[in-house]
């Protein structure tokens, strides 16, 4: 890992904004000059570039110089890439943005105002527009997620994080204290998710329903690969067995959570053509969840009878099922 020199330091707290980046060269300068526009002055743009092939990195050196901290790597996914740029970082807030995303620019200002207000906590996070590819379009956006106080349980009740990352700021020293992103090449997609869960089972976070960061939805997102994702919230759900979530869930319900997400790895392990390993997570789920284990060993079965080509339309009837059986239960 190689780093060059820091930027410009001016008066006040300093906001470290990190911003990992693989074949982004396209999007990033758009992430880049968000940061320089912010109202707040005294931020510190840290670029983590994550192995890309498409000269992200001589292609910054050279546009940006020492105006930013350039941070290279071999390619090691999201969260590694994000760890390396705290790891450099000498801000006593992060803000993470990812490189296909854009900050308004009274983003840092806002977040700063909620921590000076609010001593108490230690993440801020905001609403988000997405945009089309070129970055100005706005399309259709989901509410916004707040959460009560208890957001542990909360967040680890849900299917996945509805957290942005892009809009997350964080004071430094809670993010280290819990260890940062997960070490592991392999979390590339919902690593979000379990750094929230170990940040919500230790500090308050505030939520400001503001439209402050602008996500950018293109072709060739991490977060549309499916199997990335289903691995991820498997892998999430599986560390959080040491976050202490007794207090949240009877473990029957835990133990549905996780076989469900062996369920979904295996559907798109299956699709991807790697029948073996799907089976193995078919019957794990099965296992932890003797309810259901019956369905589950079925599709176990499927995966030595039917194609890979089968998966689309084995999930289409099982929805199908699912609905029949919801219409008869609700039946007089």
């Amino acid at each position: 890992m190689t780093s060059d020199s820091e930027s410009t330091r001016t008066s006040g707290p300093l906001v470290s904004i990190v911003i990992p980046t693989f074949n982004r060269r396209c999007f990033v300068v758009d992430a880049v000059e968000s940061c320089f526009s912010q109202t707040y002055a005294n931020c510190e743009v840290i670029v983590v570039d994550d192995g890309s092939m498409d000269g992200t990195a001589d292609f910054l050196r050279e546009k940006y110089g020492d105006r930013i901290v350039l941070v290279t790597q071999a390619n090691q996914g999201p969260g590694i890439a994000r760890n390396n740029g705290v790891a450099v970082a000498s801000g006593e807030f992060i803000h993470f943005l990812d490189a296909d995303d854009q900050l308004h620019r009274q983003k840092v200002e806002i977040g700063l105002e909620a921590f000076r207000s609010r001593p108490e906590i230690a993440v801020v996070y905001t609403h988000f527009q997405f945009v089309a590819a070129d970055g100005e379009t706005p399309v259709s956006t989901p509410p916004f997620e707040q959460y009560s106080d208890d957001v542990f349980c909360e967040l680890l009740r849900q299917t996945g994080c509805r957290i942005l990352t892009s809009s997350s700021m964080i004071r430094a020293e809670a993010l280290r204290a819990v260890g940062g992103f997960a070490d592991d090449a392999e979390f590339r997609s919902a690593e979000d998710w379990d750094l929230f869960l170990r940040l919500a089972r230790r500090y308050r976070f505030h939520g400001i329903n503001r439209p402050l960061v602008y996500r950018r939805m293109h072709d060739g997102m991490i977060s549309d690969n499916r199997l990335f994702g289903a691995l991820g919230r498997l892998k999430t759900l599986q560390n959080a067995r040491q976050y202490g979530w007794e207090p949240c869930m009877e473990p029957l319900e835990f133990d549905r959570k996780e076989a469900a997400r062996h369920h979904v790895y295996a559907l798109y392990l299956w699709q991807a053509g790697d029948a073996k390993a799907a089976r193995g997570h078919f019957l794990r789920a099965a296992a932890l969840y003797p309810p259901e284990a019956r369905q589950r060993r079925m599709y176990a079965l499927y995966t030595w009878l039917l194609p890979p080509a089968s998966v689309d339309w084995t999930i289409g009837l099982a929805h199908r099922l699912r609905r029949l059986m919801q219409r008869r239960a609700q039946e007089p």
